[in-house]
């Protein structure tokens, strides 16, 4: 499972070896234009296909000799195309008047992209005289070599390109466009819940309307990336920030707006009065701006390098130590006292009371199951960022603003509308409850500034930078609380440190350095004796490798149950000397992995690294599992580890003798 381009939407990675075969049955999605023709007609109904240059180049092999992607990705594709021709063509035969072919992989930055576009375009194209084809691209403009190439296919008759993310602009100027083309300009933000800026969007139309004779003002990508129906979120209509919002369906009224535009500017005269609206209403907090313009470079910088501080931290932990990534099972119990929470039909203090009996249960099961370093749980956390934005000021809450993360799981981000900080403790008085019931080591579970940042809606008045540096304040603060009760290590998770990165190589620079400085900001005043973790997942890390150093951790716990290592070697070839946790199993799965897997997985690992940097853990957190489950798999882990232990303790006294 990956992230979809620099989005938080998941999606399963295609997977194909030596003893595929390549097959296609697209009957179901055939019956779904014909119901979609019945429904809406056939100039309405537009089937999307996602192209087989993406399919391929996101598709992992297995199985093949080591170092030859490129050669089984070309393969591939050239083993795809038959069937591709074949669906476009049946699809052509229903009678629709456009099909829509997604090319996700135009906006990536690789010199092997082109050749295969000119491969696969225009061989599967239908004959010309049928339906028009629409190429669209999104999430980042396609560069030069793509933006040529696909001005120079007869057969794309539309090219639908994102004029919110990227230069699409510059495209234009430097190129022109065809007249023979149709531009579908992806003006409105589908990203975004924020309503369009005439002070941004009127230029931009003027612009267009001078080099393009057949424009189209559509958004810039789907919006699936965003809720459904402002109209439903009736406390946020009467917000400051109510009347410069815009979610799914407002977006299609803007374009209705942004289209009139063209014609008439006044067209847009209640979106600037709007937006007027909004900035009188937020002013910026002086404490904040002064934290910010204050700090210095000792601000983002560990008092003491790794290899001092290291001997400090947890000296009672044994070698190998076990943990796990945070989260325990969110049963319907645990949910049904937050939901009797919400109504009203439990008191603060008693639904703090029934939340103690959960962690004291959570402690209970690590105790028993003899993991060393111990965690609390999380059972009064909804989710790992709406949970800390929902105690900061500055943050704007949905009732019903869900956004599909995964298949059927959604999530509700928050929206920051105005600075940022924290009036009080997030997570002092769980760890204290935690902390009481064990004499080992309990984490202190925080979620960190970059990963708040991209999986919430940001400002679009301010910049993300100034954004992420000022939640960044907030978990440096509440890091100091955590130490003031007695926490000794705390973790600070950043999955979405790698999502959101540009894929344009000057602007991920840029984006990487503020992000670690952001990280960095919010854990380099922890005193050298607290060991701070940090956990990743569900990325691809590879071309990042030497920022997630700088950030200076001393334990990263990484997913890797599912890549071979592939991720822990990325580590190994930058020289990494600090702590590693590689996940020793895939908690998406409810098989309970048995003692020998995970103990061949802690073989494996010492194969790549040094024993004294390995920390055991799952690659993920358990949140979505069963307790029996989790139970079942952490023993066999804790037992795993005890194994590996006692054949090491073996060699080593072996070897002593000799």
């Amino acid at each position: 499972m990956k992230k979809w381009i620099t989005s938080n939407y998941h999606y399963m990675v295609p997977e194909f070896d030596s003893a595929s075969k390549v097959g296609a049955d697209f009957s179901g999605f055939l019956d779904d234009v014909r119901r979609g023709i019945l429904k809406l007609g056939r100039d309405c109904a537009t089937p999307v296909v996602v192209g087989p240059v993406t399919m391929a180049y996101l598709t992992k092999f297995a199985s093949f000799a080591p170092g030859n992607e490129a050669f089984q990705r070309r393969g591939f594709l050239e083993s795809i195309l038959p069937a591709y021709k074949a669906l476009l063509n049946d699809v052509a035969t229903l009678g629709v008047t456009e099909i829509q072919i997604h090319e996700a992989v135009l906006v990536m930055e690789d010199a092997e992209l082109l050749p295969l576009f000119q491969k696969a375009y225009p061989a599967i194209l239908p004959k010309t005289g049928g339906p028009a084809i629409n190429m669209v691209s999104f999430m980042e403009d396609v560069g030069e070599a793509h933006y040529q190439w696909l001005c120079s296919v007869p057969e794309i008759s539309i090219l639908s390109l994102d004029f919110t993310r990227g230069d699409t602009m510059a495209l234009l100027d430097k190129f022109g466009f065809p007249k023979d083309k149709t531009l579908g300009a992806g003006l409105i933000d589908s990203r975004s819940v924020w309503r369009v800026d005439p002070a941004v969007i009127q230029p931009a139309l003027d612009t267009l309307i001078g080099k393009v004779e057949k424009l189209r003002i559509q958004p810039s990508g789907s919006l699936q990336y965003v809720p459904w129906d402002l109209a439903c979120e009736t406390e946020i209509l009467d917000h400051p920030a109510g009347p410069v919002l815009s979610f799914a369906k407002q977006k299609l009224q803007e374009l209705t707006v942004v289209a009139k535009a063209c014609l008439d500017a006044s067209a847009l005269k209640d979106l600037s009065s709007a937006w007027k609206q909004y900035r009188a209403a937020v002013s910026s907090s002086q404490v904040v701006s002064d934290r910010i313009r204050s700090l210095t470079k000792a601000d983002f910088t560990r008092s003491e390098p790794f290899e001092i501080r290291r001997p400090k931290q947890l000296k009672s932990v044994p070698l190998l130590p076990t943990t796990t990534i945070g989260s325990f099972p969110q049963t319907k119990a645990v949910r049904k006292l937050r939901t009797q929470r919400k109504k009203g039909l439990l008191s603060e203090a008693e639904y703090n009371a029934a939340i103690d009996q959960h962690i004291a249960y959570a402690i209970g099961i690590q105790e028993a199951l003899g993991l060393d370093i111990l965690v609390h749980g999380e059972a009064e956390r909804t989710d790992m960022v709406e949970f800390f934005a929902q105690q900061m000021e500055g943050m704007l809450f949905t009732t019903n603003g869900w956004v599909q993360s995964f298949g059927s799981r959604c999530v509700r981000p928050p929206i920051i509308w105005a600075d940022v900080h924290r009036p009080r403790p997030m997570t002092t008085r769980e760890f204290a409850v935690a902390q009481a019931m064990t004499n080992k080591p309990v984490k202190g579970m925080l979620t960190g500034p970059v990963t708040i940042l991209n999986w919430s809606f940001p400002r679009s008045d301010i910049s993300r930078k100034e954004q992420a540096m000022q939640i960044g304040l907030c978990i440096r603060d509440e890091i100091a609380d955590l130490e003031k009760v007695g926490c000794t290590v705390v973790q600070v998770d950043e999955p979405a440190l790698r999502e959101a990165m540009p894929l344009r190589a000057v602007a991920k620079d840029e984006y990487l350095e503020w992000a670690v400085d952001a990280f960095c900001l919010a854990t380099a005043d922890a005193c050298s004796e607290t060991q701070i973790h940090t956990h990743m997942c569900y990325c691809e890390f590879h071309d990042c490798m030497a920022a997630i150093d700088k950030m200076d951790t001393d334990v990263n716990s990484i997913e890797n149950a599912r890549s071979d290592n592939a991720t822990l070697l990325a580590f190994k070839s930058i020289g990494y000397t600090k702590d590693l946790g590689p996940g020793t199993y895939d908690i998406h799965s409810p098989v309970v992995p048995p003692v020998e897997f995970i103990t061949d997985k802690l073989k494996s690992f010492l194969e790549c690294m040094n024993v004294k940097n390995l920390v055991v853990n799952p690659d993920c957190g358990l949140k979505t599992r069963s307790w029996p489950e989790t139970i079942g798999a952490l023993k066999n882990m804790v037992e795993a580890t005890h194994q590996v232990r006692s054949e090491l303790s073996i060699a080593e006294e072996k070897k002593t003798c000799e």
